[in-house]
């Protein structure tokens, strides 16, 4: 039961990034909205779709493939990302103070450690 909820938290938790990639590479304007960054030029909007992209990308085919292949090393990327992601929000929060950042941090945080819970259900491949 145990591996069974982890699987399905992993694929949840892919299907969601699968969501916040499309988010910005269809809508990015929305995403802008709704998280900050804006995109003034083509060139900028290229990056943020490369950039931001690339990692809710990676992280959804890191929970994903964790998932299905019921293997906790893989389980490592998506974990991987969600802390440099809170470490560059936890940076700018000591540079600037701004509480703002404070509620990403939180959700990456606990993301990181349900996904961390979740690993330790999986399996290992050798």
């Amino acid at each position: 039961m145990g591996k069974l909820m982890a699987r399905g938290f992993l694929g949840l938790c892919g299907v969601m990034a699968l969501g916040l990639f499309s988010l910005v590479w269809f809508d990015l304007p929305r995403f802008g909205a709704v998280l900050g960054p804006v995109a003034p030029s083509p060139l900028a909007a290229a990056t943020l779709r490369a950039d931001a992209g690339g990692f809710f990308a990676t992280w959804a085919v890191g929970a994903l493939f964790a998932a299905v292949q019921d293997d906790r090393r893989i389980a490592l990327l998506p974990m991987l990302l969600l802390g440099f992601a809170f470490a560059g929000r936890f940076y700018t929060y000591l540079i600037t103070g701004d509480p703002a950042i404070v509620q990403p941090m939180t959700v990456e945080a606990v993301l990181c450690g349900l996904i961390g819970i979740a690993r330790l259900q999986l399996g290992a491949r050798s």
